[in-house]
């Protein structure tokens, strides 16, 4: 029995569905199925690798907010300079930025750079590396009546080393003390 396909010109009769075992609109669904499986696992695989890399991007940016384990390490030694509650921030007012900037040009001017062959992080030192400098700003200013908790030690890199310093948070922006600088700066 020969059968008319709508879609072959001219009426004319539809032999490919005896010869192949299956016609046009057939060939044409079973096509459309496998894009749309493939549509359906390329879709899947795409949110999966944004999911993860989502994950992933969190996850290193919980790492660099984190404190340096040295750090922690240091607050087990010295609990009464870390403690977990108390202002976030203090007002910033020309008299804290003096303050600052007399700790930051002293601290500076009193501790010998020099490179630790063991990394100890340590306050009040005659000598010492970045770390050291930030500690001791550190304990001077909460001596001075500046939170501890409204200040943060920062890791990063400075020419291609791992480069420390100290900041405190005010309501007009934070104030970095960097021994590698002459003076404390607001950001």
């Amino acid at each position: 029995m020969r059968t008319f396909h709508p879609a072959l010109s001219c009426g004319q009769p539809d032999t490919t569905s005896r010869q192949t075992g299956y016609d046009t609109q057939t060939r044409t669904r079973r096509n459309g199925r496998n894009w749309s499986l493939l549509l359906i696992f390329g879709s899947m695989t795409i949110g999966v690798l944004a999911a993860f890399f989502w994950l992933a991007s969190a996850f290193l940016s919980f790492v660099s907010a984190a404190e340096p384990m040295a750090f922690s390490i240091y607050c087990m030694d010295h609990i009464d300079e870390c403690p977990t509650k108390g202002p976030r921030f203090v007002r910033y007012s020309a008299p804290l930025m003096q303050l600052v900037s007399k700790v930051q040009t002293q601290v500076n001017g009193a501790i010998i750079p020099r490179r630790e062959a063991v990394d100890v992080w340590s306050a009040d030192v005659a000598s010492g590396d970045c770390d050291d400098y930030v500690m001791t700003k550190r304990r001077r200013l909460i001596r001075a009546g500046v939170p501890a908790t409204a200040m943060r030690v920062v890791v990063g890199r400075r020419f291609g080393e791992s480069h420390v310093v100290l900041v405190v948070k005010t309501d007009r922006g934070e104030i970095v003390l960097d021994n590698l600088r002459r003076t404390a700066y607001l950001r």
